[in-house]
């Protein structure tokens, strides 16, 4: 009988010291208490420097974008109303004509209000995303000075409920705010 292979004993035995030895470095981190904190990133979004001066930037570019729109919607009105009015009265080449200015200008004013959504949403998301990476060294920086092990985002799907002692939402707020202004 060729003896090279241990007897099953001794090879769970020399196996379960390789485990315990392997995973004695997670066993030690593991004897401190998990710490976890929570942080509600809309509210961070909403209440921060940089998250305000998102909302701002937005604010505007619908205001101006809604008296674009609202010229071409008078411009629509103005034909539409032409139409009824003299409707009757034109050769029917002239209210084809007219007939097509108006649909015309309707489809302009739905393709500009359009290309201005489309244009407002990759603001707002480019904004998130600058938002989103100037918090990384922020929240970096608390998990280590706050030996937080996990931050979790409060959002109803995912906590349940939050103690406030593990909101860190306006620390991070403050924190960011912080960065902002050091960094300009």
């Amino acid at each position: 009988m060729n003896r090279l292979i241990p007897p099953p004993s001794l090879l769970a035995i020399l196996l379960a010291a390789f485990v315990i030895f392997i995973s004695a470095p997670t066993l030690e981190a593991q004897e401190r208490p998990i710490n976890i904190a929570v942080v509600d990133l809309e509210v961070v979004v909403a209440k921060s420097a940089q998250g305000k001066a998102l909302q701002v930037r937005l604010q505007k570019i619908k205001a101006n974008s809604q008296v674009e729109a609202e010229k071409q919607g008078a411009s629509v009105r103005l034909f539409q109303r032409k139409i009824k009015e003299t409707g009757n009265t034109l050769k029917p080449e002239e209210l084809d004509d007219l007939q097509h200015t108006y649909e015309q200008a309707k489809s302009d004013l739905r393709q500009y209000q359009d290309r201005k959504q489309r244009e407002v949403r990759k603001i707002q998301m480019e904004g998130l995303r600058a938002i989103e990476k100037a918090l990384k060294p922020v929240l970096e920086k608390l998990l280590d000075e706050k030996k937080i092990d996990l931050i979790l985002n409060n959002t109803p799907s995912v906590v349940v409920m939050v103690g406030a002692r593990v909101d860190i939402t306006n620390l991070v707020i403050a924190r960011a705010d912080a960065a902002a202004s050091a960094g300009q």
